[in-house]
């Protein structure tokens, strides 16, 4: 798969809660790095593991959020993290953290790229822009693993972004259908993890940049550039720049908008953003040239291709 051009592969170190995708153990991490060395792949980490913590019984009514949210703790993200910069250093294999939720896994981060592990980090918009305190009683489109946590926590995650502790800020976008959330019931526990936000990623972001003192070129570094260099697409991809893909958008910021279903382009509307006011308004998207999407309506079917590694638009 390498040589055909993959770019990387992507691992579970916790049950991924589909069944033909099992978590590995160090064991199989060994194994991994071993036949990744030397290739200039990346290995994608969800990374949570099982702890004394998470194996103990929640207590409390799963139709709270802090029933789930403790459920899933800081420290399983602090165990997994180690892990990984662990066999990161041992291994020299890029790694990559998919999703950071925990501040507190942080200085663990820090002192393995001081230690020069190849190792880099995402979190995602709605650690960014949604906190556990707020969250209602049965309000389980709110649900995501890992989970969203507190309004302290998200305040050192802007930090650690203005600090360049974290590389990217994606969507980690999970548009599973209404039923598998279990909105009815409100059941925190047995409802499906995953949170829809790929279409309001660029507002999101920029409404809560703002207001932290970041500017549209730390937008365009976090979200275009560097995702861009993550997948080694950099030399055609993430920059408007002669010879490259002209992939961009048009946009108002400082234009808002409110967030209500009948302007959700994907298929499931379920989102925790219903209601939320947002700045920076999307006109026209670009890719490949050609305008996709325009003042609120999708122009054509989708036309992208499969790209891989030093093969441009491969199919």
């Amino acid at each position: 798969m390498v040589n055909a051009g993959v770019v990387g592969f992507k691992c579970f170190l916790i049950h991924s809660g589909v069944e033909e995708f099992p978590s590995v153990t160090e064991s199989d991490l060994h194994s991994a790095m071993e036949q990744l060395q030397g290739t200039d792949s990346v290995l994608l980490f969800h990374a949570e593991v099982e702890t004394t913590s998470s194996q103990a019984s929640s207590v409390g009514q799963p139709t709270d959020y802090s029933t789930f949210l403790a459920s899933r703790s800081d420290d399983m993200e602090v165990e997994a993290i180690k892990l990984v910069c662990r066999v990161c250093k041992q291994y020299r294999v890029r790694c990559h953290i998919v999703h950071l939720s925990s501040a507190a896994c942080l200085p663990i981060l820090r002192q393995a790229r001081a230690d020069g592990a190849p190792l880099t980090v995402e979190t995602c918009h709605h650690y960014l822009t949604l906190d556990a305190e707020t969250i209602p009683s049965k309000a389980t489109q709110f649900k995501c693993c890992p989970p969203i946590r507190g309004k302290q926590n998200q305040e050192s995650l802007w930090g650690a972004l203005k600090a360049g502790d974290i590389d990217l800020v994606v969507s980690d976008h999970s548009p599973c259908t209404a039923d598998l959330k279990l909105l009815k019931d409100g059941d925190f526990m047995k409802a499906w993890g995953g949170i829809s936000s790929l279409q309001f990623g660029l507002s999101l972001f920029w409404t809560g940049a703002q207001k932290h003192g970041l500017s549209l070129q730390d937008v365009v570094r976090l979200q275009c550039y560097n995702t861009a260099k993550l997948c080694s697409l950099h030399h055609q991809k993430g920059s408007i720049q002669a010879g490259f893909d002209a992939d961009f958008v048009i946009w108002d910021p400082h234009a808002s908008y409110k967030v209500t279903e009948d302007i959700i382009q994907h298929k499931n509307k379920v989102t925790p953003y219903l209601g939320m006011e947002l700045q920076g308004v999307v006109q026209k998207t670009i890719v490949g040239g050609e305008v996709v999407f325009s003042d609120g309506e999708v122009k054509e079917l989708p036309r992208g291709k499969l790209i891989l590694k030093n093969k441009k638009f491969s199919v």
